[in-house]
């Protein structure tokens, strides 16, 4: 019976199945268009296909994808009924749609793909679009199964390292039980040094996009699983670390635009790249370049024949060695026997290494974006955002030119930088002197009896011959020759404050209102602070941060410090005083207690008062020394603040904020949903 039962259950599906497959009408084939004539200038061969006005397309790309046959059936005539019927059945309000609405909403792989494609319409003037299109692409792959793109870059230097660029290659991605296959002769056998694109792992053997660049389809037991594109040409990048990196991650080939010879330059963009010299001159050429900018995405390599491990370790560069390798791969496919010698040199050459270090984060996976293609969003927000910050500085400084020398600011701040310094060192030596010398001295604790009331004279007077008077006195000048530069005039003519040194605080009242409760009181309605704030200065067109804080330390801290002083005295005297008569009392009212105890519990009490007393002073005497070199180290900051926004601060607003703004926002929120994708 159950058998049954499942036959009639089974039946009328199996029965649909076959019904639709025999209606299933078999997919078109299209004939892949026309390649259009590219620009001068275009900026990739290797395009995407977004959404964006004026999208730059890739012409290998979509020739490629044009031409293959689509492997997704077209939808049947019954299909689609049963989903018009699906559509207008009486559910409820949460459709199928919205459900698959929010689930795109919320993913975090759509919305990164988004914010580089709001990337590319609000900074394109920043960002570098060939990059932009090829991380876009990964993107719209399946997640860990996105193709990751190589380049393997021979130095200009009359073709030797292209053509073993080459054959670096070959050795790379063949396969040595097999003979020598046909892309092999292709790839060696160029006279013509053109760019070769290898493709590892595709299944199609079409040549279409051969006007653009060589593509050769290949199988390799080793990096089939990895979706490689391997890219070789020939260039020279620039010896500077800035534009090193643009340079070599999307390198420019000589594509061919007519009969008559004329050759456009085309930027391809790429995931890693690997540089390739040759003998002793390639290396002192490889020497030159930054390549330790980042060693996952940019490596390099110098075909030179080298002695033991340890030898070629001491090296300050990787070293291959290709015509060993060729050789160990000759000879195996001449003879298995030769497979130990085989292993041995082709360890003994390198290529291994170079294998492993294009493998690297590029092994296919489910649900997890590949390392190269996050490595390459990331560098792209990173160049993005200091191409903002490098615009909106050239901005700046070009409005401080039209208004102010950029001459001028500069030799003003670096003046105010050696007065910081000069500042810094005078206050600590001039407190050193002082704190060491024999005034300071002569507030030793057992001098305090005598000497109490001096105190507060010898603390007034080092800090009025000790405290900042040098640097009080440059700060002037600064300040004179900021006024002659002009700056004042012009932060007046931006309503700005009348002295430029100050920085008024403005304190918020509330009106009463009909009906409303009155404010809680305040401390300074309470208590009147006239009699312990310092003596106010007269405002002066220099900031006053330095006389200030002396007056502050002078009046606030020096009566402290003379208080203290003459309290220890007076407890030492208290506590002795009264220890002596507790002593003259236990001789007196005692006939048992001898002159040698009572003299005893005196001194006692004597010799507790002082050592009190001492640890007192001294502990206090550290604590106003620390406490002025510390508020003197403020006083230098805060005249320095002043002084570096007056100069920072002089020009007026600049112009394309709102652009800037704009682009900045782009790249913050493609950030954030790069964060979220993790």
């Amino acid at each position: 019976m159950a058998p049954f039962l499942y036959w009639c259950l089974t039946f009328p599906a199996q029965t649909h199945l076959n019904f639709q497959n025999s209606i299933q009408p078999s997919p078109s084939i299209k004939m892949p268009p026309r390649i259009p004539r590219l620009a001068i200038g275009r900026s990739s061969i290797f395009g995407l296909q977004i959404s964006a006005p004026k999208q730059r397309i890739c012409p290998i790309c979509s020739l490629a994808g044009a031409s293959r046959p689509s492997k997704r059936p077209q939808t049947s005539r019954l299909e689609q009924l049963r989903v018009r019927s699906q559509s207008q059945s009486t559910l409820p309000s949460t459709s199928l749609t919205d459900n698959l609405t929010r689930k795109t909403s919320l993913d975090p792989r759509t919305s990164l793909r988004n914010a580089l494609v709001d990337l590319q319409q609000d900074a394109a003037s920043f960002v570098n679009i060939s990059r932009l299109q090829l991380a876009i692409r990964g993107l719209e792959q399946e997640a860990g199964q996105e193709t990751i793109r190589v380049g393997i870059l021979g130095l200009a230097d009359g073709g030797n390292s292209l053509k073993i660029a080459k054959e670096l290659l070959r050795l790379l991605v063949v396969d040595p039980l097999k003979p020598e296959e046909e892309w092999e002769r292709i790839l060696i056998n160029d006279p013509e040094g053109k760019p070769v694109l290898i493709k590892v792992g595709h299944n199609s053997t079409d040549e279409i996009g051969r006007r653009l660049v060589q593509e050769l389809h290949v199988s390799s037991p080793l990096l089939n699983g990895h979706k490689l594109e391997l890219l070789v040409l020939e260039m020279d990048p620039p010896g500077e670390s800035e534009m090193f990196t643009d340079a070599v991650m999307v390198p420019a080939m000589e594509i061919p635009t007519s009969s008559t010879g004329r050759y456009t330059p085309v930027t391809t963009p790429l995931h890693k790249a690997f540089i390739v010299a040759d003998g002793l001159l390639g290396a002192v050429t490889l020497l030159k370049y930054p390549l330790d900018v980042d060693r996952e995405i940019i490596g390099g390599a110098v075909d030179l024949p080298t002695g033991t491990p340890e030898e070629k370790a001491a090296l300050p560069f990787r070293t291959v060695h290709v015509k060993l390798g060729t050789e160990a791969l000759e000879a195996f496919r001449q003879s298995v026997d030769n497979a130990l010698d085989y292993e041995k040199s082709w360890f003994a050459s390198g290529i291994p290494e170079i294998q492993e270090w294009i493998k690297a984060g590029t092994a296919s996976g489910d649900g997890g974006t590949k390392p190269p293609v996050l490595h390459l969003i990331q560098s792209l927000l990173r160049d993005t955002s200091g191409a903002i910050a490098s615009e909106q500085a050239l901005r700046l400084n070009a409005l401080l030119q039209a208004k102010v020398s950029s001459t001028d600011l500069q030799n003003l701040r670096r003046e105010l930088s050696r007065w910081a310094e000069r500042a810094h060192t005078e206050l600590r030596d001039q407190l050193d002197i002082a704190f060491n010398g024999q005034r300071w001295r002569k507030l030793g604790w057992w001098k305090l009896f005598w000497r109490v009331d001096d105190v507060s004279m010898i603390s007034t007077d080092i800090l009025q011959q000790r405290f900042l008077t040098e640097a009080e006195k440059e700060v002037i000048f600064l300040s004179g020759r900021i006024a002659e530069a002009g700056i004042i005039e012009e932060l007046n003519s931006q309503a700005a404050p009348t002295n430029w040194a100050y920085k008024p605080i403005l304190e918020k009242e509330t009106e009463a209102q009909l009906g409303s409760e009155p404010p809680p009181p305040v401390l300074k309605d309470l208590v009147e602070p006239r009699d312990h704030l310092p003596v106010k200065l007269k405002l002066q067109p220099w900031p006053l941060h330095i006389p200030a804080m002396r007056n502050y330390l002078a009046q606030e801290t020096v009566p402290a410090l003379q208080a203290l002083a003459q309290k220890l005295v007076l407890q030492a005297l208290s506590t002795s005083s009264l220890a002596s008569m507790f002593a003259g009392l236990m001789y007196v009212s005692s006939v048992s207690t001898g002159l040698y105890e009572c003299g005893a519990v005196a001194a006692l009490g004597v010799v507790w008062s002082l050592r009190r007393m001492q640890g007192k002073w001294e502990t206090a005497r550290k604590f106003w020394e620390g406490e002025v070199r510390e508020e003197g180290r403020k006083a230098v900051r805060g005249v320095e603040s002043v002084v570096y926004d007056v100069l920072i601060t002089s020009q007026p607003s600049l112009g394309g904020d709102a652009e800037l703004q704009k682009a900045q926002e782009a790249v913050d929120r493609a950030e954030a949903a790069l964060v979220a994708s993790k």
